[in-house]
């Protein structure tokens, strides 16, 4: 097999026309080449060039088995020259594949300028590496518009993450090998213990010994009957997070931001919530809630009270948030008051499916952990033992699939102002299971353990 040229026909970024013409994707051959020539000649260049360039920003087949195969031995911390890689390509049974060793000393032959223009030449790989991605993701746009069967939410929505992936620098085009992100795995590790992972903690040091908190990109269900304390759970955690440095997103269908407010402040300023009924409230209620209006008014804390929150809603008002200040938490209440993004579902629980599986594809895109408040349905309170089980999800056996936490609130009944009732944690996709006594503060719209 002859070796391929080291000087393509095709170097450079063609125009727009004359790429649709020939079908030619955006590339820089010779900038590959370079790249590779400068590693081969200076493998101590791998450390800081393996941190911008992955093997799939390549768009030649040889060069991405070159690079692949040195950065394997660079990984193994085995030297990396001509030899080497050429054994390690032979190992692989690659080494004809790419021209043999002859094609692999023709990348060196310009060593000099290939090592001054090293980092010039891997920006432009990954600049080519990034068009290529652009021009898959509006090809993705065109079928989406084209197609009849498509929703033109669908269609938005990959727009909004494609301007957020152009605006952030993250466009891929294929995934990653174990040598690709190893580094950066054991990097999570050893800040694991340091920072516990980003995990968001609650406000109840038991329920935070059996989950540990709410980590990036999970979805966590807290799920009660009706007036049995779910938005006041969902609102406790919201203010110890914002309390702790979390900025938090609160997406209410269910009730208009000054009801939530009256409930934040009841808790935070420890005021009895029968005042914000009627307006009456004491001299020294009054000093709390101003001093707790003071504190409130400077949290990162969004509430989006509008109606009509479909999941494409939720997901582009996430990314604004992500965006412009930061994200770290989301809480939504509740999941069957979301409207599905369109009607051709023959049932509910097909809609419920939808939505949760939005929801969970957003907590993964945006790497944030979610809080979905959901409903019990009835049949919990016909039983003699009133503790929830994951039948008793309304609707939806999808939000048990695709939740990682499942959190039941027990159910009571109890008419006086402390009730005695149990967080029950159902679900751990990577954590215990167990129940939490604890005690809901009507009067404060608290949660408190005992």
């Amino acid at each position: 097999m002859s070796a391929p040229r080291s000087r393509p026909v095709e170097s450079g970024l063609a125009s727009l026309e004359e790429a649709l013409r020939k079908k030619v994707p955006p590339q820089n051959l010779e900038a590959e080449s370079s790249v590779l020539g400068a590693l081969l000649t200076r493998p101590t260049m791998l450390d800081s060039l393996l941190s911008e360039l992955r093997s799939v920003d390549f768009y030649s087949p040889v060069h991405r088995l070159i690079l692949a195969a040195a950065s394997n031995l660079w990984q193994r911390g085995k030297p990396v020259d001509l030899v080497t890689v050429a054994e390690e390509l032979r190992s692989q049974g690659e080494l004809e594949k790419i021209g043999g060793p002859a094609y692999l000393a023709s990348l060196t032959e310009a060593a000099p300028i290939a090592l001054a223009n090293a980092k010039n030449h891997a920006a432009i790989v990954r600049a080519m590496a990034k068009r290529r991605a652009m021009v898959d993701m509006g090809m993705r746009m065109l079928d989406i518009a084209y197609d009849p069967e498509r929703e033109p939410a669908e269609f938005l929505n990959y727009a909004q993450m494609a301007s957020d992936a152009v605006l952030r620098d993250r466009l891929d085009t294929a995934g990653e090998t174990p040598a690709e992100f190893l580094n950066d795995y054991f990097g999570y590790l050893e800040k694991l213990g340091e920072t516990g992972g980003g995990a968001i903690s609650t406000p109840w040091r038991r329920l935070n010994e059996i989950i540990t908190g709410f980590f990036p990109g999970e979805v966590a269900i807290v799920a009660g009957r009706p007036g049995n304390g779910k938005t006041a759970l969902a609102l406790n955690l919201a203010d110890h997070a914002v309390g702790n440095g979390a900025k938090v997103g609160l997406f209410s269908l269910e009730m208009g931001k000054y009801l939530l407010c009256n409930r934040l402040f009841a808790s935070g300023a420890n005021v009895r919530a029968r005042g914000f009924r009627d307006g009456r409230f004491t001299d020294d209620e009054w000093n709390k809630l101003y001093a707790y209006a003071e504190y409130f008014k400077n949290l990162p804390f969004y509430i989006y009270d509008k109606p009509a929150n479909r999941p494409t809603d939720i997901r582009t008002a996430c990314r604004r948030w992500k965006r412009e200040s930061g994200l770290d938490l989301i809480i939504i209440d509740y999941l069957q008051l979301v409207p599905p993004e369109h009607r051709q579902f023959r049932n509910r629980e097909q809609e419920l499916a939808e939505i949760s599986r939005s929801i969970k594809e957003t907590a993964k895109e945006l790497n944030i952990p979610i809080v979905l408040l959901a409903q019990l349905n009835r049949d919990v309170e016909k039983r003699t033992n009133k503790k929830p089980l994951m039948s008793d999800l309304r609707e939806s056996g999808a939000i048990e699939q695709d939740a990682d936490i499942i959190i039941f609130i027990e159910p009571w009944t109890a008419s006086t102002d402390n009730v005695e009732t149990n967080l029950i944690v159902a679900k751990g996709r990577n954590t215990g299971t167990g129940t939490v006594p604890i005690w809901y503060r009507k009067n404060y719209v608290r949660f408190e353990e005992g």
